[in-house]
C-alpha cells in the first residue's frame, strides 16, 4: 500500500513515492531536523513480518550503515513502522542509473568504462572491509551531474549486501539475491561466495553497458539463462557491437571467466584492463590463482583523476557507432527490488541456415551428471542418443552420424531434415558407435546408467545431461545445452525465441487451453503410466497455456513417468486426457483394449497413436514441436469443441 504525501515515519514527511520494487516503496521524505531530503525505503509487510528477514535486515543495514565513500550511496539509519514495517532511510541522488540510461540504446564505451572504474572504487571499499554487494548490474548505478570525465557514480543498494563470510545466495525466504542476468556461477550454484562474485557481475554489467544485451540474453527463460552463467563461455562484446575495441573481449572473458581464480583479483585491476581496451590496447590477463593485490595499496593515478574526454550523447573515438538519442533522464530512487525476469520460450521451430561467419569454437568444459567432459574443438562426427537430442542437433544444422530412432525407425518430421545416411540405432549400441567414428557422443535421457555411460565414454568424448541442482530439464534448456556443446548457441537463441513467438500465437488463438488441467498418460504392452509435467509432452503441453495436472510435478532425478495402476486412474483427475497408445490394440485412435477405468474418467480424452505423434511427444524438441502444433493443436481443440 502506497503512503500518501504528508504520512510521517520516525519524524520522516513523506513527499512523494520514487518508486516500487520486490521488497518494498521508496519515497522522498522530508529529514526531521536538517533542511534536506533522503530516500525512505519501507518494506514490504511480508518481508517485515518476516523474523528471520527482519534479523538480516537490521545486521545488514548496520554493515551498509558503516560504509563511507564518495561512491556509496550512503545508510543513515533505519527503523520500524507502527505497524512493524521494516524501514531505512538513504541518501537521495537526483540524477539518473546506467540501466535507465541504456533505454536510448548501447552506451558510450569511454562513459561505460568511466563508470566501471567509479564502481570499482566503491567495490574494492567494500570488500577490504569484507563486504560483499550480491546485486551488481547497471540499475545500481547512479549517475549525477554531466555525461563526461566528471560525471558523479554512487553504488547503490548496499542495503541487501552480506558479510563475505556469511555470503550465500539465498535470502531468508528462498529467492535468488542476485539478479539472474548478472549472477555468478558459484551464485547460481548456491556456493559459498568471496568478492569475485561481485568481479563477474560488474563483467556482466560492463557487457551490457557496452552492447545494451545481457550477456546470455536470448538463451531461453531463467532456467537456461542460470545454466549458461554455470557453463557457457562468455559472450563476445565485438559480436553484439562490431564498433567496439577487439580488447573488450577479453575483458569480460576474463571478468566471467567460470573459475573465480582465473577472474582479475580486484576491481581496479578489471577497471585498469577495461581503461586500456577502450585505447585500443590489449590488456593483460591475471594468472590464474594469483593472489589478489592488497586493498591497502594506493589507488592508481588514472582511477583518482579522469583521463578521457568525451561529449555527451555519442563516442567520438575511432569505433564510433551511431547511437540513439534522447537519453531520458528520471528522478532515481534507491530500491533493493530484484528484476523480474522474463520467460521467453519453449523451444524452437524453424530450421536456420548455417553460414559460415560461426564464431570460434572455444575448449569448453561441460559438467553432467555422470562427471564433467572436456571439448576442445567444434564436434564434426556426432551421435545423438537421448530424445529429442536429433532433433534439436538437426534443428541447429548438425548432421548425427549415428542417432537412436526406437523401433529403428525415423519419423517422418525428422526424416526431413536429414541429409546424409547415418546410422540408426534401435538401442545405444556402443560398437555401432565407434563403427560410424562419432567424435562426440550426446545422450540426455534420463535413464541412461554409470555401466553404458562408461562404455559410450570410452568411444568418444560423452555428454548426458547436464547436472542443474534440480532445475528441471526441459525442451527450452535441451536446446540451449546442446547448442552450447555444438557450438551452436546463438542459433540456438534465434530458435528459441522463434518458436517463442509461435507458441504465443498459439495460446492467443486458444484462450480457452489457459482454463483447462491436462494430463497425460501413455498405455504400452508393459502397463499404464502418467507422464510428469517436466517430461517434454509434459513441457510441450504447458507451453501451450494449459496447466498440468497438479498431482503430477516433476522430479529432480528428470524421471519422465511412473507408473499407475488402472485402479488409482481416477486419482489423477484434470479436464483433459492425452492418451499415448503403443499396445498391441492400438490403432486408428480409437479407445478399444483401453483399460475399462477410462471411461468413468470423465475428460476430454484424445487418443494419440500414429506414430510421428507419439515420437515427436516423447522428444518435443524443435522439429517435433513443430509437428505437434500442426497435429496434435487441432485435434484437441476439435475435441474441447
Amino acid at each position: 500500500m502506497t503512503m500518501p504525501t504528508g504520512t510521517v515515519i520516525a519524524g520522516y514527511t513523506i513527499e512523494r513515492k520514487l518508486g516500487a520494487g520486490g521488497m518494498g516503496t521508496v519515497y522522498l521524505a522530508r529529514h526531521p531536523s536538517l533542511p534536506r531530503s533522503d530516500a525512505l525505503k519501507v518494506l514490504s509487510a511480508e518481508f517485515s513480518a518476516d523474523p528471520q528477514f527482519r534479523a538480516r535486515f537490521r545486521r545488514e543495514a548496520d554493515l551498509a550503515a558503516g560504509l563511507d565513500h564518495p561512491n556509496v550511496v550512503r545508510v543513515y539509519t533505519r527503523g520500524e513502522t507502527e505497524d512493524g514495517r521494516l524501514w531505512m532511510a538513504m541518501q537521495y541522488v537526483e540524477g539518473t542509473d546506467a540501466g535507465a540510461v541504456l533505454d536510448s540504446g548501447p552506451m558510450d564505451p569511454a562513459r561505460a568504462v568511466h563508470i566501471v572504474a567509479e564502481v570499482a572504487k566503491a567495490l574494492d571499499y567494500a570488500h577490504s572491509r569484507n563486504l560483499l554487494h550480491r546485486d551488481i548490474k547497471p540499475a545500481n548505478f547512479l549517475l549525477a551531474g554531466t555525461p563526461g570525465p566528471t560525471e558523479r557514480v554512487l553504488l547503490a543498494d548496499f542495503g541487501i549486501a552480506r558479510a563475505a563470510d556469511d555470503a550465500t545466495r539465498l535470502t531468508a525466504t528462498g529467492s535468488m539475491v542476485a539478479t539472474v542476468a548478472y549472477a555468478s556461477p558459484e551464485a547460481v550454484e548456491g556456493r559459498p561466495l568471496d568478492h569475485r562474485s561481485d568481479l563477474y557481475s560488474l563483467g556482466c554489467a560492463l557487457y551490457r553497458m557496452l552492447t545494451d544485451r545481457t550477456p546470455f540474453q536470448g538463451v531461453g527463460p531463467m532456467s537456461a539463462v542460470m545454466m549458461a552463467h554455470v557453463m557457457r563461455p562468455p559472450p563476445r562484446a565485438t559480436e553484439a557491437a562490431p564498433w567496439l575495441p577487439a580488447g573488450f573481449d577479453a575483458v569480460i572473458a576474463t571478468a566471467m571467466a567460470k573459475d573465480p581464480a582465473a577472474r582479475y583479483q580486484s576491481a581496479r585491476e578489471f577497471a585498469a584492463a577495461a581503461q586500456t581496451a577502450l585505447h585500443g590496447g590489449q590488456p593483460p590477463q591475471p594468472q590464474p590463482g594469483a593472489p589478489a593485490p592488497a586493498y591497502g595499496e594506493p589507488t592508481p593515478a588514472w582511477m583518482a583523476e579522469p583521463t578521457q574526454t568525451y561529449p555527451s550523447g555519442y563516442y567520438s573515438g575511432p569505433h564510433a557507432r551511431p547511437t540513439r538519442a534522447g537519453s531520458r533522464r528520471r528522478t532515481l530512487w534507491l530500491a533493493a527490488a530484484a528484476a523480474a525476469l522474463v520467460a521467453v520460450v519453449v523451444a524452437a521451430l524453424l530450421l536456420i541456415p548455417r553460414g559460415a561467419d560461426r564464431a570460434p569454437y572455444p575448449a569448453q568444459m561441460f559438467a553432467h551428471t555422470f562427471g564433467a567432459t572436456r571439448i576442445d574443438q567444434r564436434p564434426t562426427a556426432v551421435a545423438t542418443l537421448g530424445p529429442g537430442d536429433a532433433d534439436v542437433a538437426l534443428s541447429l544444422g548438425v548432421q548425427p552420424v549415428a542417432l537412436l530412432a526406437p523401433g529403428g525407425t525415423v519419423p517422418g518430421w525428422l526424416r526431413e531434415l536429414i541429409d546424409g545416411d547415418p546410422a540408426i540405432l534401435d538401442t545405444a549400441d556402443p560398437s555401432a558407435i565407434a563403427a560410424a567414428r562419432a567424435d562426440l557422443v550426446i545422450d540426455t535421457g534420463s535413464g541412461l546408467d554409470r555401466g553404458l555411460y562408461d562404455q559410450l565414454a570410452a568411444v568418444a568424448p560423452t555428454v548426458t545431461r547436464p547436472n542443474t541442482s534440480g532445475l528441471p530439464f526441459d525442451p527450452q534448456l535441451q536446446l540451449s545445452w546442446i547448442g552450447g556443446i555444438l557450438g551452436e548457441g546463438t542459433r540456438a537463441a534465434e530458435l528459441a525465441r522463434e518458436l517463442g513467438a509461435q507458441q504465443a500465437a498459439l495460446r492467443a488463438d486458444h484462450p480457452d487451453f489457459a482454463d483447462k488441467t491436462i494430463t497425460v498418460f501413455h498405455f504400452t504392452p508393459s502397463g499404464l503410466s502418467a507422464a510428469l509435467a517436466e517430461s517434454p509432452a509434459g513441457s510441450y503441453l504447458t507451453g501451450l497455456g494449459f496447466s498440468y495436472n497438479p498431482k503430477l510435478p516433476g522430479r529432480p532425478d528428470g524421471t519422465a513417468e511412473i507408473p499407475i495402476h488402472p485402479d488409482a486412474l481416477l486419482q489423477y483427475g484434470s479436464d483433459v486426457a492425452v492418451i499415448v497408445r503403443t499396445d498391441p490394440a492400438a490403432g486408428n485412435g480409437a479407445f478399444g483394449g483401453l483399460p475399462a477405468t477410462f471411461t468413468a474418467y470423465g475428460a476430454a480424452q484424445i487418443v494419440v497413436d500414429e506414430p510421428d505423434v507419439v515420437a515427436a511427444l516423447a522428444g518435443a524438441g524443435p522439429a517435433a514441436t513443430r509437428h505437434l502444433n500442426g497435429t496434435l493443436v487441432p485435434e484437441i481443440q476439435d475435441r474441447l469443441g
